[in-house]
């Protein structure tokens, strides 16, 4: 379903790039980077996995469905969970989550996401512009499993909302609008009579619902925006609310 007219026009100003990530990130990935993701599958067929690799990193659009070669790998480097100051890991996985989010064969494309979230936060302001334009591009066109996932598109909003405002010199009325549609969302997707948390549940699947509940607590210290969003937000991923002052 094609996002509502606000939030369509919210994301003409975030620029929309498929290959912004994309191109970002080759510049990063290295050949020793490229062989240690060719290797997670026990070590076998290596260099088929690499060549793979090397040809997403050229090609002139990402493929809509990523192939078994080497989508293998690719979901195995997804699950992995670096420490906040291990760039090359961050790299690897920023890369391979890209992928998944834009045409990986999951249930789950939110699981994915949320890597790339943390991933390009952890990476700094020059990852997260790129990635910024990539979900703003995915948001529009809801590739892959999105389509398919009513549920999880708020979690493609949110994407936005936490790359958004991890830039600096970040526009207030941009964020409030991104959380606005954020929320939005959420009511949509939730069934009269059900809690929000449980479409939450339903899109994020086990993997990394911890993940964007971190990534969202972490966007509310120190600033925790008032109004009904935020209070929505919360209910949605089951997020204790803040104390009383």
């Amino acid at each position: 379903m094609p996002p509502d007219p606000g939030l369509a026009r919210l994301l003409d100003g975030l620029q929309p790039a498929e290959l912004a990530l994309r191109d970002w990130v080759r510049t990063r990935l290295n050949a020793s980077i490229v062989r240690d993701i060719a290797a997670l599958d026990h070590g076998m067929r290596v260099e088929e996995y690499q060549d793979g690799i090397e040809d997403l990193l050229v090609a002139r659009r990402l493929p809509e469905k990523l192939p078994w070669n080497p989508g293998e790998v690719l979901e195995l480097s997804s699950f992995t969970n670096p420490d906040a100051a291990a760039r090359r890991e961050h790299v690897a996985r920023l890369f391979s989550c890209l992928m998944l989010v834009r045409g990986g064969d999951t249930v789950y494309p939110a699981g994915a996401l949320a890597g790339l979230v943390d991933s390009a936060l952890a990476l700094g302001p020059d990852a997260t512009a790129p990635a910024l334009r990539f979900v703003a591009w995915c948001r529009r066109h809801e590739p892959g499993g999105w389509r398919d996932e009513p549920e999880a598109r708020p979690l493609l909003t949110l994407g936005l909302l936490l790359l958004y405002t991890a830039a600096p010199g970040h526009d207030p009325a941009v964020e409030a609008g991104l959380r606005e549609a954020c929320a939005g969302e959420v009511r949509a997707a939730t069934p009269a009579g059900q809690e929000p948390s449980a479409s939450f549940k339903a899109a994020a699947g086990g993997e990394r619902r911890r993940t964007w509940r971190a990534l969202f607590a972490r966007y509310l210290t120190g600033q925790e925006p008032a109004g009904a969003s935020v209070a929505t937000l919360r209910a949605w991923l089951k997020l204790d609310d803040p104390p009383l002052s």
